[in-house]
């Protein structure tokens, strides 16, 4: 399906701004928010399903992050402890569940929840399994992973942004995220697919 590059704009804006309000959305607290968030950035990215199924997918992913979430906040629990607990499989459960929803290799969930752990005791290997969650989920998207790794470096800065929880990183934050969208749809909907 070919797309202008007004609609790819359009679509990387939704995409973006929903991916960052639903972060907002989550660290709020405000699951039904979030849910609604996720769903509409999750739409042009898998525009094969229905919004209901979309919509599930979007609760599944939403779920995991509220659980790992309050994971990570538990201070009374070591880095190592935090690391091994046994909360962190209903994490990977509902991403194994957003997987089967979108037909995503379930190593997507795997790499997400590793990614998850290990961000969550503020250890940088963190960062080897969101390039491998990138890897995965734009194989899955695209059908290649050319740019995993430029992606992944944006998705990383944008999230981080957010979690600065000012306005004008949030702002930032959204830009990159636009660019990170952009690239996603260029490939994905743009001349080149064709």
């Amino acid at each position: 399906m070919l797309v202008t590059p007004e609609r790819i704009d359009e679509l990387s804006d939704l995409a973006a701004t929903n991916t960052v309000e639903g972060m907002i959305a989550q660290d709020r607290q405000d699951f039904e928010t979030a849910c609604f968030h996720f769903s509409l950035a999750l739409r042009p990215v898998f525009p094969e399903y229905d919004g209901e199924r979309i919509f599930k997918a979007a609760e599944a992913y939403t779920n995991a992050l509220f659980a790992q979430s309050k994971l990570k906040d538990d201070k009374s629990l070591s880095r190592e402890e935090t690391l091994h607990d046994d909360r962190w499989e209903p994490v990977r459960s509902d991403m194994l569940r957003m997987c089967d929803m979108l037909d995503m290799p379930k190593s997507y969930a795997t790499e997400t929840v590793e990614w998850f752990r290990y961000h969550g005791i503020r250890d940088d290997a963190y960062v080897k399994h969101l390039l491998e969650t990138h890897r995965v989920f734009l194989k899955r998207v695209l059908g290649n992973d050319r740019f995993y790794r430029e992606l992944s470096g944006l998705y990383l800065t944008a999230v981080a942004l957010h979690d600065k929880h000012e306005k004008q990183m949030v702002t930032l934050g959204k830009e990159l995220m636009r660019m990170y969208f952009g690239i996603i749809f260029r490939e994905k909907y743009g001349p080149s697919r064709n």
